[in-house]
């Protein structure tokens, strides 16, 4: 007689049960589960990839403070980073912007990328270069370190067009698999290029103006009884100058057709001449506006005015409330011949180096 023998096996499992998933009003639990973590990674020449075993899966949860990406590998990316200055000089950059990052504690071999755009981002997309301007195309040096943008101090984004509205952001990186996504977004435009430029003399505000050397004795040095004032602010790159140019090319006599020749000396020392002296130049902001040779004389020297325009006053650097002074002096010999009538037209131009 066959004996048969029967066991039963009871399964006992904890029941969890819960009416919802933690949350407050910045966050949101998802689940109550936790993955195994990361894996090794796999690679070719070109790419690489890193796989999770039993991470969390899903969309970004947000709220109007903070986004929480799901996954072991989203916890490995950099500190966001942002802009924290885009600047244009206040008023002066019409061809470049002045940029600070803020790298928000980000480790010093961290790299950085900073893009730029026209629109906001919605087409025209560029990225800033090492050298500071810009290229729709991405390259691996594009990535560079907070001190390659200059620390706390600053760089700037150069080549860029006036009076245009630029739209900034970067991103940070530290190693494979930790790109951050783009930081907010900050704004500025570029300024127009200005030039403005203003002529009168010490005793006149409007023209046509008129500079009175008084009579010219032979042998005997005069000097004109008012200054010639010259006004030049720029934003331009490079500053911007101040000519002159003489009619004549001296003290010219129409009804003798007869010429005091300009030229470039110690009017004690020669016997008869004519010509410029600047007696002071300085700026208000920026510069410094400097005094050209030959017009850069004193006591009863003189610069030779040419019928060639000449550079009176310059400035390497943008200047706001630049203002030059000249004066007239002469020299007349015994063999001149003598008139009533000698006089001479000064043309003075200003330029801006953009």
């Amino acid at each position: 007689m066959d004996i048969k023998r029967f066991f039963g096996v009871l399964m006992i499992y904890p029941l969890f049960l819960f009416a919802s998933l933690p949350t407050t009003s910045n966050y949101s639990l998802q689940s109550f589960s936790f993955g195994s973590g990361g894996s090794a990674n796999s690679s070719t020449t070109t790419y690489s990839i890193e796989g999770e075993t039993g991470g969390n899966s899903g969309n970004n949860s947000s709220t109007i403070n903070t986004t929480l990406k799901p996954g072991f590998i989203q916890s490995q990316q950099a500190n966001v980073p942002k802009i924290l200055t885009l600047d244009n000089g206040g008023g002066i950059f019409y061809n470049k912007l002045h940029f600070v990052l803020d790298n928000q504690s980000n480790p010093t071999d961290a790299l950085f990328l900073i893009s730029v755009s026209t629109d906001n981002f919605v087409s025209n997309i560029t990225y800033l270069q090492p050298d500071g301007t810009l290229s729709s195309s991405l390259l691996l040096s594009d990535y560079q370190s907070y001190a390659s943008f200059g620390g706390a101090a600053g760089s700037y984004i150069i080549g860029l067009n006036p009076s245009t509205t630029y739209y900034v952001r970067a991103l940070a990186t530290n190693g494979q698999f930790a790109e951050s996504g783009f930081g907010p977004i900050s704004s500025q435009t570029t300024a127009p290029p200005t030039l403005s430029f203003s002529l009168d003399t010490s005793t006149q505000s409007t023209g046509p103006y008129v500079v009175s050397l008084g009579d010219l004795l032979s042998g005997q040095i005069v000097t004109s009884t008012q200054t010639i004032n010259t006004s030049i602010s720029t934003n331009g790159a490079s500053g911007g100058n101040i000519y002159v140019s003489s009619l004549y090319g001296g003290l010219h006599s129409p009804s003798s057709n007869y010429t005091i020749t300009s030229t470039s000396g110690d009017l004690t020392s020669l016997s008869e001449g004519y010509g410029a002296q600047a007696t002071s130049a300085i700026s208000s902001t920026g510069g410094p506006l400097l005094i050209e040779s030959p017009f850069n004389s004193s006591g009863t020297a003189v610069g030779g005015l040419s019928q060639i325009m000449q550079s009176v006053f310059s400035s390497n650097n943008p200047l706001s409330g630049g203002v030059g002074q000249l004066i007239l002096k002469a020299k007349s010999a015994s063999t001149d011949v003598s008139s009533t009538d000698y006089q001479d037209v000064l043309t003075f131009v200003a330029s801006a180096n953009f």
